[in-house]
């Protein structure tokens, strides 16, 4: 008998956390890859909005999300009080286009749901990962 177990993103974060194995990060990655949408935060104005990057030890950290509600929360808790802030949600080559401007302008790690139960992988790792996530 087969048990099939089916797991959140954030567990699977977990194992992967605790784990620290190529087989717990291709299972967060085949959760990625589930998704239709991801979600980025933009701040600012309609007319003059910018991504919201975060600078972790002096190094640009671009921030993704897997549900709106996730981001928003997020972005409120870091991002001043009288900033605009707006969820975005983009399908998976959209997110990939996306990434790739933010990685155009320096950043090199995307973090996905900043937070406890956050996952945080290189660019280029990240772009392997999408290109097999397009739909």
């Amino acid at each position: 008998m087969v048990r099939i177990e089916q797991r959140t993103l954030d567990q699977l974060v977990e194992t992967f956390k605790n784990r620290q194995t190529a087989q717990t990060r291709q299972l967060v990655w085949n959760e990625l890859a589930a998704m239709d949408t991801l979600f980025f935060v933009q701040c600012g104005s309609r007319n003059a909005s910018v991504p919201w990057v975060v600078f972790e030890e002096d190094e640009p950290l671009a921030m993704v999300f897997t549900d709106s509600g996730r981001a928003l929360v997020a972005a409120q808790a870091i991002v001043e009080d009288d900033s605009e802030l707006r969820v975005v949600g983009l399908p998976t080559n959209a997110a990939s286009m996306y990434i790739a401007a933010l990685a155009a302008q320096g950043v090199t790690t995307v973090c996905f749901n900043h937070g406890p139960k956050r996952f945080d992988a290189p660019v280029d790792e990240v772009f392997m990962a999408l290109s097999a996530m397009k739909r």
